[in-house]
């Protein structure tokens, strides 16, 4: 038996910074309410009245006072062509035309200020279109390009921005069209200042009749004035294109009509985590992150799945019954589980083998332990000391006695008042060994049902590579020798694979494979390739910036090769290692699963019933009053 529930809900993440979900619950912060208090406050600093030469020669910002005139000096810091990187001033500029470009997809314009006179385009969409997968609900094409076919001009990208203008319907909102410059290289020694993006581009809209969502790669090249560079040439290097069978979208959002009959959902989870920011005592750097757990098991014995979610402290954790119609009742305060403390993670499984749900909770600086009374109620029974900085649970019979052991993933240090993370001058931002220790709890609870804890990390070999920022770990036979192996997701920098041997690990993710250097935050397993071994995903994190700056030959030089390519990997994307036996393949790029945007977590599960295993994928980042729908 594998259990290992945690998520993170529309989080953010510090400079460049979870176990596998069974479900994803998106109800806490992602459902944003205005809160019609709210209001933006400055404060006002009076200039001195001392008008001193000495004190005239003073630097104002490091006084904290704001200037007047900090509005410009801010936007000359911000210039990357300031700094030497012209690149980065090019793809600004390059990025505010193809916005422009993607605004004429739904709404008629000129193209005269955004390409050239003697633009040469291929068909946005090829005319070769191959089927790769149809079902019921989605048909699926790849696009080849065809080398043979004649350039179109500006009258046939015209040609094909009107044809999805006039074929869309609905609301704004389900239509977009978005572009990412992942590339960009300068043309030296030519006339004209010329340069070439490499972009990926999505688009999708509404019609009568389906939902199409179209991804491609382009090569762009550009030619004119830098202020306003002008499209010259699009080859389009990868498309595919996927179209539902109706225009009604296939999952529907019920949070709403599932909780509003509970008052939880309307004075707490309604509203967003820009709201609880300035109102919780925050005081650790996950609080910051908004990265509370959930968990999902039948806690009544009723044959539906309930759901518990953790939440900042002082805000109640939160345990809702499943009803038979599907809608959800909040017994937090009844089943005495509506604690304040700040909670990291939870499962929900049965660890004294009595047949009933217990409560596992990460919370501030320990793990509590709940047991099930009669299914009407959760009893603390012990607390297990850990790191002040929990991040989450993962259990399984890793000793196979028959009862469920608990592994304990850790992020960052003691709070010793330094900076942390990427802030800290001591700090390794590619390979950072000083995380908090993760550990081990080995399950001893008594035949009599006394439930029972040892700290086993050292004693089994756990305590090796055992410094990293961990978020997440996954328990899964991958050798297929009948016993648990366990695989950690760490940030900012590898992660670990620890086999397990008769009850001792040790890591192999160095000689699999499988250390996936980069800013790990969730794992999840399955066999994909249906070869009877268990397979591998990673998320980390996609960046655009990421992957045109680390591409420079002004990136880091002094630095040797190896270094810059562990750089560049943090900006890839997610990872799908396939399980070759003795090793681990990396196939994140021919399956096209690495650009999972900012992923906070995945997981593996069959959403059309036909076997095969899908991916989904929870990304974003601490969503803003403003919807952008950028994330």
């Amino acid at each position: 038996m594998i259990i290992s529930n945690y998520i993170k809900l529309r989080i953010t993440k510090a400079l460049g910074t979870l176990v596998t979900v069974t479900v994803i619950f998106l109800c806490i912060f992602g459902c944003s309410k205005n809160d019609p208090s709210d209001s933006t406050q400055r404060e006002q600093i009076s200039n001195p009245t001392n008008n001193s030469p000495k004190e005239e020669n003073i630097n104002r910002d490091k006084l904290g006072i704001i200037s007047k005139t900090k509005t410009a000096g801010w936007k000359k810091i911000d210039d990357p062509s300031e700094d030497g990187w012209e690149t980065e001033f090019l793809a600004n500029q390059a990025n505010k035309q193809l916005k422009k470009l993607g605004n004429l997809f739904f709404n008629e314009g000129s193209l005269n200020d955004l390409v050239t006179s003697e633009i040469a385009t291929d068909p946005l969409t090829p005319e070769s279109l191959e089927l790769i997968f149809k079902d019921k609900n989605i048909t699926a094409h790849k696009g080849n390009r065809n080398v043979n076919q004649p350039n179109g001009g500006a009258q046939h990208l015209k040609k094909e921005l009107n044809s999805v203008r006039q074929k869309r319907t609905g609301s704004d909102d389900d239509n977009h069209a978005k572009f990412k410059i992942i590339g960009i290289k300068k043309e030296n020694g030519s006339a004209q200042k010329k340069f070439t993006t490499e972009v990926l581009f999505s688009l999708n809209f509404r019609t009568e009749k389906n939902v199409t969502e179209k991804h491609a790669r382009w090569s762009v090249q550009w030619n004119g004035e830098q202020e306003k560079p002008k499209i010259d040439k699009i080859r389009i290097l990868s498309f595919n294109q996927t179209s539902s069978s109706k225009s009604e979208k296939i999952f529907t959002d019920v949070t709403g009509s599932a909780l509003d009959s509970n008052d939880s959902y309307k004075t707490q989870l309604s509203y967003g985590m820009n709201h609880w920011l300035t109102r919780l005592p925050v005081r650790a750097m996950l609080n910051r992150f908004g990265t509370p757990g959930i968990s999902i098991g039948d806690v009544n014995g009723d044959g539906l799945e309930d759901i518990y979610l953790c939440q900042e402290p002082g805000l109640p954790n939160r345990l809702f019954i499943q009803r038979k119609n599907g809608t959800l009742m909040d017994v937090s305060a009844e089943w005495g589980v509506d604690w304040l403390e700040d909670s990291r993670s939870s499962i929900i499984a049965d660890f004294d083998n009595d047949g009933d749900q217990d409560l596992a909770v990460a919370v501030y600086g320990m793990i509590l332990i709940a047991e099930n009374d009669q299914q009407k109620r959760f009893v603390p029974a012990m607390t297990l000391k850990t790191s002040w900085s929990t991040a989450s649970l993962a259990a399984a019979d890793y000793d196979k006695d028959g009862l469920l052991d608990l592994y304990v993933c850790a992020y960052v240090q003691e709070d010793n008042g330094e900076s942390i993370g990427a802030a800290n001058n001591q700090f390794v931002y590619h390979d950072a060994e000083n995380g908090a220790p993760n550990l081990l709890f080995k399950n001893e609870t008594t035949k009599s049902g006394k439930l029972s804890f040892t700290n086993t990390t050292e004693e089994v070999g756990l305590n090796i590579n055992n410094q990293r920022w961990s978020f997440a770990a996954s328990w899964e036979d991958f050798d297929n020798d009948g016993d648990q192996d366990l695989y950690v997701a760490n940030d900012y920098g590898r992660n670990n694979l620890y086999r397990n041997d008769a009850g001792k690990f040790t890591d192999i993710a160095a000689n699999t494979n499988t250390e996936d250097s980069a800013s790990g935050m969730s794992v999840t397993w399955a066999d994909y390739d249906r070869d009877g071994r268990m397979d591998l995903y990673v998320s980390n994190m996609f960046s655009a910036a990421g992957n045109r700056i680390t591409g420079q030959q002004q990136f880091k030089s002094k630095t040797n090769d190896k270094i810059r390519d562990r750089f560049r990997r943090f900006a890839r994307g997610n990872t799908l290692l396939r399980n070759i036996e003795s090793s681990f393949v990396d196939k994140s790029i021919s399956a096209g699963v690495n650009m999972g945007r900012w992923a906070w977590g995945s997981n593996f599960i069959d959403l059309n019933n036909d076997s095969l295993a899908d991916l989904v994928v929870a990304n974003g980042y601490l969503t803003s009053k403003e919807e952008t729908g950028d994330l």
